[in-house]
């Protein structure tokens, strides 16, 4: 077997375990189920100064308190 077939079915049984470590995450029932989330929910995660879905109003507790997005969805002045 050469150096490529190799690397080819190295890469068939990392994509192999890959989908069989997801499918059991989905279920968690079981402490492997568990593990197999934490795992996948660890590798999957995007660095927070990667995330260009973050919003800093959000994080920083920046927003409207209730009564104020009230009176703004009313089109009151504020």
């Amino acid at each position: 077997m050469t150096g490529a077939a190799k690397a080819l079915k190295r890469q068939e049984r990392s994509a192999q375990f890959a989908i069989w470590m997801a499918g059991r995450s989905s279920r968690n029932k079981s402490v492997l189920d568990k593990i197999c989330r934490w795992m996948v929910s660890r590798e999957t995660a995007v660095p927070v100064e990667q995330d260009f879905l973050r919003d800093e109003l959000i994080d920083n507790d920046e927003g409207f308190d209730p009564d104020e997005l009230d009176r703004y969805q009313r089109g009151e002045e504020i």
